[in-house]
């Protein structure tokens, strides 16, 4: 089994590793961790501080341990904000001392890196440990061997638990007439706030409370604005359901089996147009794409990640599937844009990318669907596509049947009159025929009227869907049928060359 975070620390400290980088998303929650498990030795206080560049050099403990090791910058150690001069002060602490080094990966250049290379030695030989705090880190290569990287994860469910019950008991002391929290109201609290670091889970708990007891409700208001905070990370605010679909029926039927199937995942990633986020993989000379492919495959692999493909052309329902998936059973659906996450500096785009991952993670417990959608695969390369181990699904355009149902759905949306006559219809999407209600409904004309005001794709992109429906024959599951799809007799007529404008009214 493998050993948690603090198991490898501790081990570090047992074993005099003088040199540890830890990238968290909550240095203070860390460090209170660290203290809580590592603050004795055989009853022996050990002397901990914390150097930033603003504070200087601090005492963590109201020990004299921590009190004396600040003598060793002198009677002013508050004073010393220059990076080079903590480290290079710092041999002269007393054994067995950790120190502290907040947001350290601002500071790599020569003198820094050469200051903290200074202390290896010395400090494996005093048992002291200097600790690197950073949401996240690339080492230089000159430290790159000499440090103990360890990554701790956002807190766990457990530990949700212990965050929300104990702020929820310090209000009650407050306000007496509060209700007891039930279990079922912690399980919502837990879900509402997983994939946040313990300190914003601590705050956005005690703004929820108030005399009527916890808003679970206003949690996930606050997860999602905490969680949109990250480059390139959004939360799906829409509310439908597969109530609200018509079409795509197998699609919607494998997705509701999953969900109500063994080990239902807690989380979807919708990365849509994926194939556009991963472009340029082979021509792009800084690196930037090639470091968030390989992360993003990296990271699927090693957490076993599952996914599926969803291609078609625009408006079949590729995206709309997974969002009333997560309004249909209640999960998130996380909004993965990884152009968003690219950043203009060195390893910007890789820290924001895995910084993005592990919040996924911790909001899914591990449980995570990935749904990729594209208009094309062509781009996509193999070992991604093997990633996405669900299979392939391809959209068509909805046959009559589907299209009927489509009309029908929108037609009372939009609330179109009773035998308002059809636009010939050959070819649209269901986006298009809720365009089509939408602007009757605005225009106050008839559908046939406002059909004028819409380019069907199967016009704009005929060719296109083509080529498409000859590339997933036999290859692609049918998003709208059981089993492989197949070219159907009206699609076979090339309904994009036969369709004529003129003919709309």
């Amino acid at each position: 089994m493998a050993k948690t975070f603090m198991q490898l620390f501790k081990s570090a400290r047992e074993r005099s590793v003088p040199l540890v980088a830890v990238k968290t998303a909550d240095p203070q929650a860390t460090i209170a961790a660290i203290l809580a498990q590592c603050s004795k030795v055989q009853d022996l206080d050990v002397p901990a501080l914390s150097w930033d560049c603003v504070r200087g050099i601090q005492a963590l403990t109201n020990s004299q341990a921590s009190k004396s090791a600040c003598t060793a910058y002198g009677q002013n150690p508050s004073t010393v904000r220059n990076p080079v001069q903590a480290l290079g002060e710092a041999i002269k602490l007393p054994d067995l001392t950790i120190l502290f080094v907040m947001n350290a990966h601002k500071f790599f250049d020569a003198p820094f890196i050469q200051a903290a290379w200074n202390l290896r030695d010395v400090f494996k030989s005093k048992g002291c440990t200097l600790v690197f705090l950073c949401h996240d880190i690339k080492l230089p290569a000159e430290l790159k061997h000499d440090f103990m990287v360890l990554d701790e994860p956002l807190p766990t469910l457990d530990e949700l638990k212990t965050i929300i019950t104990g702020v929820y008991s310090e209000a009650k002391k407050q306000i007496k007439s509060m209700p007891e929290l039930t279990d079922a109201v912690i399980s919502q609290a837990i879900d509402a706030t997983c994939g946040l670091a313990a300190f914003p889970t601590e705050q956005s708990v005690a703004m929820s409370i108030s005399p009527s007891g916890l808003d679970v409700a206003g949690l996930w208001d606050r997860k999602r604005t905490q969680i949109e905070q990250t480059p390139g990370l959004s939360v799906w605010r829409g509310s439908e359901t597969f109530s609200d679909i018509r079409g795509c029926s197998n699609a919607i039927t494998f997705m509701t089996r999953v969900f109500e199937g063994n080990n239902p995942f807690r989380c979807i990633v919708l990365l849509d147009e994926i194939e556009k986020a991963l472009a340029g993989t082979e021509g792009d000379l800084s690196g930037v794409s090639q470091e968030m492919h390989g992360t993003l495959l990296s990271w699927m692999q090693d957490e076993q990640a599952t996914g599926m493909l969803s291609i078609g052309p625009p408006g079949a329902g590729k995206t709309a599937i997974p969002k009333a998936a997560a309004g249909s059973f209640g999960v998130p659906l996380i909004q993965f844009d990884l152009s968003g996450m690219k950043g203009s500096l060195v390893g910007e785009s890789g820290a924001n990318l895995r910084h993005a991952l592990a919040i996924v993670k911790a909001i899914s417990q591990g449980r995570t669907l990935f749904v990729g959608t594209c208009n094309s695969i062509d781009s996509l390369k193999p070992e991604l596509r093997r990633r996405f181990n669900f299979g392939t699904f391809f959209y068509d355009l909805p046959n009559q049947t589907e299209r009927t149902a489509i009309w029908n759905l929108y037609a009372k949306k939009y609330q179109i009159k009773d035998g308002d006559k059809l636009p010939k219809d050959a070819g649209w999407t269901g986006a298009e025929i809720k365009q089509c209600c939408d602007l009757a409904f605005r225009l106050r004309c008839s559908l046939v009227e406002a059909a004028t005001y819409v380019v069907p794709v199967a016009v704009s992109a005929g060719e296109t869907i083509t080529r498409l429906r000859e590339q997933a024959e036999g290859k692609f599951i049918s998003a709208s049928e059981p089993g492989l799809y197949k070219i159907q007799a009206e699609t076979k007529s090339n309904v994009a060359r036969s369709y004529n404008l003129s003919e709309v009214n």
